[in-house]
């Protein structure tokens, strides 16, 4: 009976020690898989120190309403566009760490360049044609999100339609110029990149650091950039714009004041598109006059490149105005210079 207690206890013993024995290697490996892991880490992540943490959306931006913020200069990913630049499809750039605001994953993305903060620039391609047709929306980030609302209905619009694309013209949409802008607030504190730059005052027409508040926007003191093009995303489009010889554009804002052609004065062709957009739309035109003066807008500096441009404000900051932009998108995609 002795015995066979004894020999009873033995494999009961010998399991313990043999588990021991595993969970010592379980630790070590485990060990060295966290190490591992590490490693490959830091090797595979590329190093971005040279861009602004990310914000968390209910933060307010590093400027207020009483002091004049200062633009940051930039160390630029290599593979950022510059305009004029023939390799704009950046198909090698460092991929960011933090994921894009865009809903969409699908074969039609273009990353043309990365924001302040290192979310990407997707443009949106429909059609093949030799005549180039571009809408921009989300220059003012979350403040006037619901433009970036609108630019992806009409993505997801003509995804389930591409035969609304005529077979000579190819068009791009970008639905979120300033990703930044819109990831941190939709509401004033939304408006302006991450460097605190007001983005339609940072392109090289009529360009300057601060200008007059009379008739403009007035909430926050944002800045133009310390010199014409000094941002990641002004950058990017201009560059696109250029390399992709785009004919004709539509810039999306809010809220209310109309359709402004681009050019001051008035570029002619940019009027003609003006006009026909004006025919099938409420929005009015000539644009409410507020004495606003302009600096570094986008719509001015296309329209100095020849491109027939349109600033065109939604009704109000909430409503993508979807129905009422089908007539526009119709005209911009049959227009022709």
């Amino acid at each position: 009976m002795g015995k066979q207690t004894i020999s009873n206890l033995r494999p009961k013993r010998l399991l313990l020690i043999w588990g021991g024995f595993d969970l010592l290697l379980l630790a070590g490996g485990f060990g060295y898989i966290l190490q591992t892991q590490t490693v490959l880490r830091n090797q595979i992540t590329p190093a971005r120190t040279e861009l602004t943490p990310k914000r968390s959306p209910q933060t307010e931006p590093a400027f207020s309403s009483g002091s004049t913020p200062t633009a940051t200069p930039l160390i630029l990913p290599t593979a950022t566009p510059t305009p004029g630049s023939s390799s704009v499809i950046l198909a090698t750039a460092s991929p960011p760490s933090i994921p894009s605001t865009s809903p969409f994953v699908a074969d039609n993305q273009i990353v043309i360049g990365y924001s302040v903060a290192g979310r990407p620039l997707v443009v949106y391609q429909f059609g093949d044609g030799p005549l180039q047709r571009m809408i921009v929306a989300g220059i003012h980030g979350g403040n006037e999100y619901n433009t970036i609302l609108l630019a992806n209905k009409l993505i997801h619009y003509l995804n389930k339609r591409p035969e609304k694309i005529p077979k000579e013209v190819t068009l791009y949409i970008l639905p979120a110029l300033n990703p930044d802008g819109e990831a941190r607030s939709h509401n004033i504190y939304g408006r302006a990149n991450e460097n605190g730059v007001d983005l339609n005052h940072n392109f090289p027409v009529a360009w300057q650091a601060d200008w007059s508040r009379d008739g403009c926007w007035h909430y926050l003191k944002l800045s133009g950039g310390d010199r014409p093009a000094s941002e990641p995303e002004a950058i990017a489009l201009m560059g696109f714009l250029l390399s992709h010889k785009v004919e004709a554009l539509i810039s999306y804002h809010s809220a209310a004041l109309g359709i402004f052609p681009g050019g001051d004065p008035p570029d002619p062709t940019s009027q003609r598109l003006a006009e026909a957009v004006a025919a099938v739309s409420a929005y009015p035109y000539p644009p409410i006059a507020t004495g606003c003066e302009m600096t570094g807008s986008l719509a001015d500096w296309a329209a100095a490149q020849n491109i027939a441009a349109l600033d065109v404000e939604l009704t109000n900051h909430t409503d993508p105005d979807f129905k009422q932009n089908l007539p526009i998108l119709r005209v911009l995609l049959d227009w022709r210079r």
